[in-house]
């Protein structure tokens, strides 16, 4: 007998078992969501040695001038400090805010965004009603994959770095949300009918003042500000198309 028809038959075998497997496989994790990722930035922050509740603290106030009509979203406004050369230095040791809570229920994020500190740690809670089993997974330059959790089950992520996040379910096509990433406590929100802000007990030292849109419409913003003990540093904030 021919060796080589039976060669042949063997490796046909071979890869449709191994098809079989592979459509299993598939069918068991179910489609996988994949939305283009956005404007997404992040960056790494030393903490230094220097403590927040030793240091002698001032504030910064401003108002926020538009070129244009303001879309109905928020904008934050958040210092990073200054080191040599007026490059971004050693941040501090602070204590992360306590952990933020968010839903999954009726297959969507609550809250679907919101403004975090580094450091600070995520609880996503699948609590679902109904057996519905959640994913989460970050885009962008912070990216995890908490994986798949099932009713009652939660997955925790801390953010270590600074920027912003999007973040994806990949079993419900339509469940997404956006986390900011601030890299210390000094920041502030101002919502949709806002226009001016303060953020107070900020550490003596030399920052620069940054903005970050939900809603990218204008430029973001940038300057330099000092920080005075028990002193209120004012500033302008022009949002230009």
């Amino acid at each position: 007998m021919n060796r080589l028809p039976l060669k042949l038959f063997l490796l046909a075998l071979l890869l449709g078992c191994t098809a079989v497997v592979a459509a299993v496989v598939k069918a068991q994790l179910g489609p996988r969501h994949l939305p283009s990722a956005r404007y997404l930035k992040s960056a790494a922050f030393q903490d230094g040695e220097w403590k927040w509740a030793d240091a002698q603290k001032g504030s910064v106030k401003g108002t926020l001038t538009f070129s244009a009509k303001r879309p109905q979203q928020p904008i934050v406004v958040y210092l990073v400090r200054l080191g040599d050369a007026d490059k971004p230095g050693e941040q501090g040791v602070f204590s992360a805010p306590a952990t933020l809570d968010v839903s999954q229920k009726g297959g969507k994020f609550e809250p679907s965004f919101g403004v975090l500190v580094r450091k600070q740690k995520v609880k996503f809670l699948n609590d679902e009603e109904n057996e519905i089993s959640h994913n989460v997974y970050f885009l962008g330059d912070i990216e995890a994959d908490l994986g798949i959790f099932d009713q009652g089950q939660s997955r925790e992520h801390e953010f270590t770095d600074a920027g912003e996040v999007s973040v994806h379910c990949s079993i419900h096509k339509r469940m997404d949300g956006r986390f900011f990433i601030a890299p210390n406590p000094a920041y502030a929100v101002l919502e949709a009918d806002s226009d001016s802000f303060e953020i107070k007990e900020v550490p003596v030292g030399k920052y620069r003042l940054h903005t970050w849109q939900k809603q990218k419409r204008f430029k973001d913003f940038e300057t330099t500000v000092e920080v005075t003990a028990g002193g209120t540093t004012s500033v302008t904030v022009e949002m230009k198309r």
